[in-house]
């Protein structure tokens, strides 16, 4: 596969990075022209995408060396070090851990902003499913998040240079990336669309993509491959890994939440009629 866009000297620019950048820039746009229908400026969802960047870096970092720990038992420096191998990057981040960092900081953001929390998240919800979309592009491409052994016609067998390569060598795999992005993108259509007749109160929207999001995840994780410490159970063939039972969690919280519509009612807009009759 496609793992490698540039190389000068030690350094080498990933296309995964590339499309994880895409997908934070694609989020962005999105999230500012959903903001100006809604009545928030902006230049908020800017403001906020900067802190979003470095949460979910962070929070992606922080999930997987605590679901990796044994990795860094000799040298714990290494957990930072973008110095590694005679390269220069740092490989390991799990998408949980963004999302658990992402939210705090949007709790965090609007207090201090004094900014409606359900509304603003909101805004910013379809986003997630939209960059998660373009950055299973770049896991594809990279050969990272893959399937197990896979004996249909879809399977695919990447390069031993690839992480997926280096665990089954020559072996059809699963292409669980494309599994999940094509669900995301599905997702991200039906909750634009869903929206404008759906949304019935602050923090719908968001609930509604975490509840489909979690599902999907969970789905595509009886195919993932996953290193034994990080199976919770197995069922039918297929396992449950704990970041997939961490979504579906949040999947069924979601649910619950819509189901018994928690959150402030929206009120609907008088057009300028209405108001003077």
């Amino acid at each position: 596969m496609f793992r490698v866009i540039l190389r000068i000297g030690n350094f080498q620019l990933y296309t995964w990075g590339v499309m994880v950048a895409i997908g934070f820039a694609a989020g962005l746009f999105v999230a500012s022209r959903r903001a100006k229908k809604i009545g928030v400026k902006p230049d908020t969802i800017v403001d906020l995408g900067v802190f979003l960047i470095l949460a979910s870096l962070i929070g992606s970092r922080f999930w997987y060396v605590i679901t990796h720990i044994s990795e860094f038992s000799n040298n714990y420096w290494n957990i930072i070090n973008p110095f590694q191998n005679g390269k220069i990057g740092i490989s390991g981040m799990a998408m949980v851990g963004g999302v658990i960092f992402g939210i705090a900081t949007v709790l965090i953001f609007c207090a201090i902003k004094k900014i409606n929390f359900l509304k603003l998240i909101d805004i910013i919800a379809p986003s997630f499913l939209l960059g998660m979309f373009l950055g299973r592009i770049g896991c594809f491409l990279n050969g990272c998040c893959f399937g197990r052994e896979c004996n249909c016609f879809w399977g695919i067998s990447y390069p031993p240079n690839s992480p997926a390569g280096y665990v089954f060598s020559g072996i059809p795999i699963h292409p669980t990336q494309l599994y999940e992005l094509l669900l995301n993108l599905i997702f991200f259509i039906f909750v634009i669309r869903w929206e404008p007749k759906g949304r019935k109160f602050y923090g719908n929207t968001f609930w509604m993509t975490f509840f489909l999001y979690g599902l999907g995840r969970a789905f595509v994780d009886y195919f993932r491959y996953y290193e034994p410490h990080e199976i919770v159970f197995n069922y039918l063939g297929g396992n449950i890994s704990i970041h997939g039972l961490f979504v579906l969690i949040l999947s069924c919280i979601a649910l619950i939440f819509m189901v018994f519509k928690i959150g402030k009612s929206i009120q609907p807009t008088m057009s300028k009629n209405e108001k003077s009759s």
